[in-house]
């Protein structure tokens, strides 16, 4: 049952984005797969295997990428990095959750701006999307 309401998310976020790619506030938004599947390494007991990070992002692509490429790799480097560490995800310091954020949203929208041409205001997005992200995360950080 938990991982239905997990799927039921993941597609309430697909049409969460295709609300903001229609109306353009998706330059202005920060990215919400990226902010929920870090997220679910915090609910679960036991981080995930890299292959859901990597099936995600693969679902992600195929509803708003003309080549299953920028999630999927992003997905999968975060997915290993998280895998590859012996802490787990919420123990780490919030230098390094935002850290990784920065970094993967800044080689994501990179990604997306390679494959995908009908993005617009992409290099907008590319700086503006980093700091939304950082910003929630430090606002979950501080919840938790």
């Amino acid at each position: 049952m938990i991982n239905a309401s997990k799927f039921l998310a993941f597609f309430i976020l697909v049409c969460l984005n295709y609300i903001f790619l229609s109306t353009q506030i998706w330059v202005w938004a920060p990215d919400l797969f990226i902010v929920f599947i870090l997220f679910l390494t915090i609910l679960m007991p036991k981080l995930p295997n890299t292959y859901i990070f990597i099936f995600y992002g693969f679902i992600i692509d195929l509803f708003f990428s003309n080549q299953p490429l920028p999630y999927t790799i992003t997905f999968f480097l975060i997915g290993a990095q998280l895998n590859f560490s012996t802490i787990k995800w919420i123990q780490r310091s919030l230098l390094e959750q935002l850290l990784l954020i920065v970094l993967a949203s800044i080689l994501l929208n990179i990604l997306l701006n390679f494959t995908n041409d009908y993005y617009l205001n992409i290099q907008a997005r590319i700086v503006i999307n980093p700091l939304m992200n950082a910003l929630i995360w430090a606002g979950i950080f501080m919840t938790q």
